[in-house]
């Protein structure tokens, strides 16, 4: 059916006002802010400034759309929830905002999207104290160049967007998540879903400091998840993380798992991975993920909890700095693939290039805690010593030769490669030029941390 604007004169067509309030008739039709403003029932309508306020709640029925316009200002109002079974078109050309009423104390919940065929295009809107909870077989989320900020987590608990049921296709990307009161995206521990998150910036949430990542997910099924290119900056909390996959009802899964080419600092630790699961772990960039209080609670730039013994973990070309430890395996027989350079044709060939710096805690270095009992190969990296020696490297790894009940790590041969050395140097020894840190912003003056300069990593003390 031809999908039309739902103004006025769609009034008598819709279901009216009842106890559950408006819901549409499910005709095709298309509602704007504008339109259902006048629409007996609805709860919208429109302010002296020309924003929206939505006082109750209302549901947009499978086969209908709910459509916000450019320049639309929406507010609403205490525990409002609104409820799209059918599709969500927020795709304004420029901007649009979603927010409360500004009353003292209100908390709105905001858009419940479980339609069993509905899709989500968001775009250019940004959604304040509001979440999203989507979910459905056969439906699909879109989020593009978009804000959340703010979440209070009443709709759901699980993140300012929320999956809370199994779907594909769905796409995070050029958004912004910004001290959110729960983590910025999530899902239930039976509901993996299919999710690229790309390009986002994650800044300081969790703010209620709760145990959980900033981003949080279910991982299992044939279901896909890519989380790259992205920039995780904790609020220095002692209960939030970076990136958190799970998988803790032990479902099946064929698909892939990969966190790549991320920066995640100031977290309480930077990468989780928790039961069983396949998963690349390529090229991410962590500093001082530490601010958990107990080094044996948290800390890790990469952890691995796998007590079904049946994870495979790939770890290439991290670099790891100022966590409390660098690579835990933490229980379990895991195949944790830290590099492994003996054959360069086999399968599981991997060129290791992790770079340690500077993680451990009480006077004491840990680059690599092998817990489990299992054995991992680590070839190929650059650990924290002043040489390169087995010797010296077996003073910054715990396995089996420190405790016999713990797996063996395989470390030898390390890095070879001296080009990727990393150069120190003082703050006021620095030689003229643009010195880029590890968001590529420039500077000419820089302080203490890690730059890019002529193609090499630079430490600046």
């Amino acid at each position: 059916m031809k999908k039309f604007y739902a103004f006025l004169a769609l009034a008598a067509m819709a279901v009216g006002a009842n106890a559950q309030g408006f819901v549409s008739d499910g005709t095709g039709n298309v509602y704007t802010f504008n339109a259902l403003s006048q629409i007996e029932g609805t709860g919208v309508t429109v302010q002296d400034d020309g924003s929206y306020l939505v006082s109750a709640d209302f549901t947009i029925s499978e086969g209908d759309v709910l459509k916000i316009e450019n320049n639309d200002i929406i507010k609403m109002a205490h525990n409002v929830r609104i409820t799209i079974d059918g599709d969500a078109d927020f795709a304004p050309a420029d901007t649009a905002v979603v927010t409360g009423d500004g009353v003292k104390d209100s908390n709105p919940k905001g858009f419940w999207m479980m339609g069993e065929n509905g899709n989500a295009t968001l775009k250019n809107v940004t959604f304040e104290y509001v979440g999203i909870t989507f979910g459905g077989a056969n439906s699909s989320l879109t989020a593009d160049n978009c804000t959340f900020t703010l979440y209070n987590g009443k709709l759901s608990s699980s993140g300012a967007i929320s999956f809370n049921a199994s779907c594909d296709n769905n796409i995070i990307e050029n958004c912004y998540f910004i001290e959110n009161t729960v983590n910025a995206i999530g899902n239930g521990a039976t509901n993996p879903v299919g999710l690229i998150i790309r390009n986002c910036l994650f800044w300081h949430n969790v703010t209620s400091n709760r145990n959980k990542p900033q981003i949080n997910l279910t991982v299992g099924g044939p279901y896909n998840v890519a989380i790259y290119d992205n920039q995780v900056i904790g609020g220095q909390f002692t209960m939030s993380g970076g990136i958190g996959l799970s998988n803790m009802m032990g479902l099946g899964h064929s698909g892939i798992n990969i966190i790549e080419n991320n920066y995640i600092t100031e977290n309480r630790y930077g990468i989780t991975t928790i039961g069983s699961m396949d998963c690349d772990i390529i090229n991410n960039t962590m500093i001082d993920n530490c601010y958990e209080t107990n080094p044996n609670n948290g800390g890790s730039c990469i952890s691995v909890y796998d007590s079904s013994s049946s994870s495979n973990i790939y770890i290439e070309g991290n670099w790891m700095e100022g966590g409390f430890w660098g690579i835990t395996i933490v229980t379990g027989t895991p195949n944790v693939n830290v590099g492994k350079v003996e054959d360069p044709n086999a399968e599981d060939y991997n060129p290791g290039n992790n770079t340690f710096v500077n993680n451990g805690f009480d006077g004491a270095l840990y680059d690599l805690y092998n817990n489990g009992t299992g054995t991992v190969y680590a070839q190929g990296n650059t650990w924290n010593v002043a040489e390169q020696t087995e010797e010296a490297i077996e003073e910054v790894i715990y396995h089996q030769v420190d405790d016999p009940s713990k797996g063996l790590v395989i470390f030898m041969p390390p890095h070879q490669d001296d080009d990727t050395a990393v150069e120190e140097i003082n703050a006021t020894q620095q030689a003229d030029g643009l010195y880029y840190n590890l968001m590529g912003i420039p500077t000419s003056n820089p302080t203490s941390g890690i730059y890019i300069k002529g193609g090499k990593k630079i430490l600046v003390k």
